[in-house]
């Protein structure tokens, strides 16, 4: 008979203490790395100021229906190639303003948002440039400097790369 077969390594030779010491490694490293996510990313979704929202949202509806008394409605036009925006706003109850702010919102990512003055250029027409658009489903607000009226609309920016987008707003 022979005798059993004596293993003549050193534990940190073998391959079994080495799997078992990985297995709580990885779940620290992991921790860690989960941990740095959570201090680093912003959520952007979480407003420290939710009460004064709900009043602005209260009273943004008041200037809606301002623009919807006035009759004031628009099209916007967008050219991405080269970021040129043109507003077509229709109502007589407003006149000719000199320019209009107008706002253009991502839904998820805040420091995407742009804000541009556009110039009038007759008839209604009023236009200006904008930085490149990420595809998404933009909010967009537009309202004159003095602010007593303003109209709201989505600008859906395509995957496909289409070049001219073209949205209603109300």
């Amino acid at each position: 008979m022979h005798a059993p077969r004596e293993d003549t390594l050193p534990w940190y030779r073998q391959f079994w203490p080495w799997f078992l010491i990985s297995l709580p490694a990885c779940a620290v490293i992991a921790g860690f790395y989960t941990l740095d996510l959570a201090i680093e990313s912003n959520d952007g979704l979480v407003k420290d100021d939710y009460y004064k929202e709900g009043l602005a949202i209260y009273k943004d509806a008041a200037r809606v229906e301002t623009a919807h008394r006035l009759g004031v409605d628009a099209q916007l036009q967008l050219d991405r190639t080269n970021g040129d925006i043109e507003i077509q706003l229709n109502s007589a109850a407003v006149g000719q303003l000199p320019n209009l702010n107008l706002a253009l919102t991502h839904p998820t990512r805040a420091h995407q948002d742009q804000q541009v003055a556009l110039t009038a250029a007759g008839q209604g027409r009023y236009i200006g440039r904008i930085a490149a658009l990420a595809p998404a489903n933009w909010r967009v607000s537009l309202e004159p400097p003095a602010g007593n009226w303003r109209l709201s609309g989505r600008l859906s920016i395509a995957q496909d790369g289409s070049t001219t987008s073209r949205t209603e707003l109300q």
